[in-house]
């Protein structure tokens, strides 16, 4: 571990007063944020007193990180361009899985701001000891919990909090209650959040954005010579919310998560560890209850999902090998999905679109970390994984009165539908020390990545796409091969101090990436005229929402069949910063990525950022923090012709925050944060949001992007102890 100079350490106790107040955090060559100690090539972030609603939202504050935002709780974590199942989201080490076949409650949005810790993502090429799947990239989150102490005497730990957000008339409480010594630790905590429609233009409002989720854990852990144990229950219940990028909304979402772990720190070096989960959930949407219902009543829908899941990891730590230490894993997960869509007009109508679908995976790897010469480490790790996936026989109204749509379920069922994938990813960091404040770092990686269950086995043109949100309608190909993606990332750190009397400490950490994927699965025009048919008869008179030709009622132009094609994806992440006298500090952050289809007819791929990015600046003097922040995107126009995404414009708001934190006695622990977000109440759509699919308003127009909120007055009180 690098040794912290006392300016760095002045640094860090400055960032560590001040976190509150916003999302801050600062990477050095080592870093102890709140007592997490990071590991080169990561950057952590802890959680400030913005009007987020979600851990979904700080991946918009990480080099690289952006969201796909679908709903005021459905948000999709996007890195460097790839989102969705291709970004290895873990939850408390956890790697969950959505219930919806839409992805409304994707694991990126499943810890509610109030109870969030960190979130941490790796700059370099991820290595393969964290995760399964990491071709997108691994982000961890984690939640906040009761924590050992360093006594044998028990102590309480907790904290209560409470806000309001005014552009939704939003409300939130959240507390934790704990109680903790050396040995044992145990706590419960829950929230309830209630939200209204968001406003974005002074009275104009975005129908169907209200929320309801209620979130409650209870968790205890047991610590002694050398072994450790912990368990918790976490159980979510989300209640009627929005999804206006979606052709339903959420009616509710049940989930309950059991997760246990154990490690032995055998001395010496060794260590050995175990994590395993369950994972149940009972997600139920529709497009009648939160937003205008079709008038044709043969139109109402209300589909049904189950998820029932669980995985593992055990892992061992061998020291000594070489000048490092070699980690050797096994870990796996099984996945079950069933998902039936219904018309409550007409008991009759059903369609089963995915019955007893099987993705299961099983993977063991092995990963060196070393020092071979001085002042230059190694990251490097093989991993093998086996895929298994199947499905049962399907069918459905549609196929017993529309003989295309019957065709269909015929083929699907006759065919071979167990498919066993075999990958082996390969990723190797190298960081070498150059001088204490410059370090060099290159990382070389080939990642790989089995089809989706959507992607598969998707048998008639549905719009269940993991939340794509294009519009469109799919059919799944059951011979689709694993995504396999070549990568290279380099760049630096540079920390320098005492450049003057006025600059304390300067931060530069530019990345630059660059990503090939042979056989990357993404939709293309179908030429199946048995799918074709199929939409054309179930969907008469039907136009994509984002089709620039409204007159077109060939519902055939919305009919996409995902297909290995090849693309690349290059760019560059940039986070910078200084300190400049006692109170005052400048940090900064810029995102840039480009996504290229390569065979076949050249396009740019779906839903890719443009160049984004934010600048902030702190002052802070004893007990007060305040921030100033500009946030801002340039237009996109590089968008993806096989499904008319439409161009967006650029943006740009300001956002204010400010937190007092008494440092008497008693109140330490007392925080009092106001701000405001969209200062001028600019009215701005992020490219990464969905297209409008709520019909029967006036405010929006079916098709057009939803905006981002107006103006946003919030206060946050939270007390720690």
């Amino acid at each position: 571990m690098n040794k912290l100079s006392v300016s760095k350490l002045l640094a860090v106790a400055l960032a560590s007063q001040i976190h509150g107040a916003w999302a801050e955090y600062e990477e050095l060559p080592t870093l102890i944020v709140e007592g997490e100690i990071m590991e080169p090539g990561t950057v952590s972030l802890q959680p400030g007193a913005a009007g987020a609603l979600d851990a979904a939202e700080f991946l918009n504050h990480v080099p690289g990180g952006n969201v796909n935002r679908n709903g005021p709780l459905t948000g999709i974590a996007q890195f460097r361009g790839l989102f969705g199942e291709r970004v290895n989201l873990l939850t408390n080490g956890m790697a969950l899985k959505p219930a919806c076949t839409n992805a409304m409650d994707d694991p990126a949005s499943h810890i509610p701001s109030s109870l969030f810790q960190s979130i941490t993502v790796y700059r370099e090429v991820t290595p393969v000891s964290t995760g399964l799947e990491t071709i997108g990239g691994t982000v961890q989150m984690k939640s906040r919990g009761s924590e050992f102490t360093d006594e044998e005497k028990f102590k309480l730990q907790g904290f209560g909090s409470a806000g309001y957000s005014g552009v939704s008339n939003g409300h939130y409480g959240a507390g934790l209650l704990g109680v903790a010594n050396q040995n044992f630790r145990a706590h419960f905590s829950g929230s309830v959040e209630r939200g209204r429609d968001y406003r974005f233009d002074r009275t104009r409002r975005v129908n169907s954005t209200k929320y309801s989720r209620e979130t409650y854990e209870l968790g205890f852990g047991l610590r002694r010579a050398g072994h450790e144990f912990g368990f918790t229950y976490d159980y979510k219940y989300t209640g009627q919310s929005g999804t206006p990028a979606l052709p339903m909304d959420i009616l509710f979402d049940r989930m309950n998560i059991y997760r246990g772990e154990y490690e032995w720190n055998m001395g010496g070096g060794w260590k050995l560890a175990f994590l395993g989960f369950y994972q149940n959930a009972n997600h139920v949407m529709n497009n009648f209850s939160s937003r205008p219902a079709p008038a044709d009543r043969a139109r109402w829908r209300e589909a049904e999902t189950e998820l029932e899941t669980g995985g593992y990891k055990f892992a061992v730590t061998i020291p000594s090998v070489g000048p490092g230490s070699l980690e050797v894993g096994f870990d796996g997960d099984v996945a079950l999905h069933n998902a039936v869509i219904r018309n409550p007009n007409n008991a009759a109508f059903f369609v089963r679109n995915f019955e007893d679908v099987n993705r299961n995976r099983y993977s063991a790897y092995a990963e060196w970390r070393g020092e071979p010469v001085e002042k230059f480490t190694v990251t490097a790790g093989v991993r093998y994984r086996f895929t298994y996936m199947d499905a049962g026989k399907v069918d459905g109204t549609p196929a017993k009165k529309i003989p295309a749509a019957r065709a269909l379920a015929d083929r699907f069922n006759a065919s071979d539908r167990r498919q066993d994938q075999h990958d082996v990813d390969v990723g190797m960091n190298f960081r070498y020390a150059v001088q204490d404040s410059l370090d060099l770092v290159l990382g070389l990686a080939r990642k790989t990545m089995a089809p989706t269950y959507q992607q598969r086995y998707t048998w008639l043109p549905l719009e269940s796409t993991g939340g794509l949100a294009d519009g469109r309608v799919y059919i799944g190909d059951i011979g689709l091969d694993s995504e396999k993606s070549y990568e290279a990332v380099a760049g630096f750190d540079l920390h320098l101090d005492h450049l003057g009397s006025w600059v304390h400490d300067l931060y530069f950490e530019p990345r630059g990436f660059y990503r090939y994927i042979n056989d990357f699965i993404q939709g293309q025009r179908t030429n199946d005229p048995t799918a074709l048919a199929a939409a054309n008869a179930m969907l008469p008179g039907r136009t994509c929402p984002n089709d620039p030709s409204p007159g077109d009622n060939d519902a055939s132009d919305c009919v996409l069949q995902w297909t290995n094609v090849d693309v690349q994806l290059y760019g560059a992440d940039i986070r910078a910063g200084l300190a400049m006298g006692d109170y005052f500090r400048l940090d900064g952050l810029l995102n840039y990525t480009r996504g290229q289809k390569l065979s076949g007819k050249d396009d740019n791929l779906y839903r890719i950022a443009p160049l984004n990015g934010r600048i902030r600046g702190t002052f802070s003097w004893r007990d007060f923090a305040f921030s100033t922040e500009l946030v801002g995107a340039l237009r996109q126009d590089k968008v993806a012709d096989y499904n008319k995404e439409r161009k967006s414009s650029d943006w740009s708001v300001l956002n204010l925050r400010l937190q007092y934190q008494p440092s008497y006695r008693y109140i330490q622990g007392l925080k009092i944060a106001l701000g405001v977000d969209n200062v001028f109440d600019n009215e701005h759509t992020n490219h990464l949001n969905g297209l409008n699919r709520v019909r029967g308003t006036r405010d929006l127009p079916v098709g057009s992007r939803v905006p981002n909120p107006g103006r946003n007055l919030y206060a946050n009180l939270t007390y720690d102890f």
